[in-house]
């Protein structure tokens, strides 16, 4: 399997980088980060974690999810294994990361000729086609029940005051929430070339999804510094980290 991918990093507004993004190989957190990465192998993961929790609470958490899924056995890609294993860092970020902090997760595994996609919070992953930009990820927030229970449509979404509010994430802040709801699972068959997107809410907060899928096709991974470069002449309101993917 072949993995082409285009990674990026903005630190926006914050003093500190509380993103953090993985090629299943190695972890990133930074300031400002372009980067191009091929990869061939039987399995492919990539991540994206947008890390909270107040000082330096969100940075660890983001490097700490980052790092264990990456150490993750993945030979096995199936939707009760990749729970299991995020229970399993849940568990362990229970015991080690501070009081209070946590971060979302929103990875992708393809192999066996099938794609899995998994999040916890509210970063994305997309789908894309030469026609549209699909979001095959669910967001865990107080806006998106809204929008699940018909009280707000997806439009509202963005600008809505509570967007922020999260229901779920790994680490001691979302100790309650793993109780009552669950990570997101979503399992496609894998036609190549296929292209996906990965990415904070820093990045959705900045532009549309429409505006996004312009600037990215007919040719994602190689139009990714024209996102980038378009993040960097808006004002961000957040971190804002994505990875672009083709898997042949």
């Amino acid at each position: 399997m072949d993995c082409q991918t285009f990674s990026a990093m903005l630190i926006g507004p914050r003093n500190t980088q509380e993103d953090a993004i993985s090629d299943g190989k190695t972890v990133f957190q930074a300031d400002l980060l372009t980067r191009k990465n091929r990869s061939v192998s039987d399995n492919i993961m990539l991540a994206v974690c947008d890390g909270m929790g107040g000082h330096d609470g969100g940075e660890i958490a983001s490097i700490f999810v980052c790092e264990r899924v990456n150490r993750i056995n993945w030979h096995t890609i199936s939707p009760p294994h990749v729970l299991e294993a995020l229970a399993r860092i849940q568990e362990e970020a229970m015991l080690q990361l501070p009081e209070n902090s946590g971060t979302t997760v929103a990875g992708l595994l393809a192999g066996d000729g099938k794609v899995i996609v998994f999040n916890a919070g509210d970063s994305r992953i997309y789908r894309l086609t030469e026609d549209a930009i699909e979001y095959i990820s669910h967001d865990h927030s107080l806006v998106q029940e809204m929008v699940d229970q018909s009280i707000i449509n997806m439009q509202s979404v963005n600008g809505h005051p509570l967007r922020n509010v999260i229901e779920l994430g790994i680490g001691p802040a979302f100790k309650n929430a793993w109780n009552i709801r669950k990570v997101h699972i979503y399992e496609e068959n894998l036609d190549t070339p296929s292209y996906y997107l990965l990415c904070s809410d820093g990045l959705t907060d900045a532009l549309a999804e429409g505006h996004i899928h312009d600037l990215l096709m007919p040719n994602p991974v190689e139009n990714g510094t024209r996102l980038y470069n378009a993040l960097k002449q808006k004002i961000l309101r957040d971190n804002t980290s994505f990875i672009i993917a083709e898997i042949r």
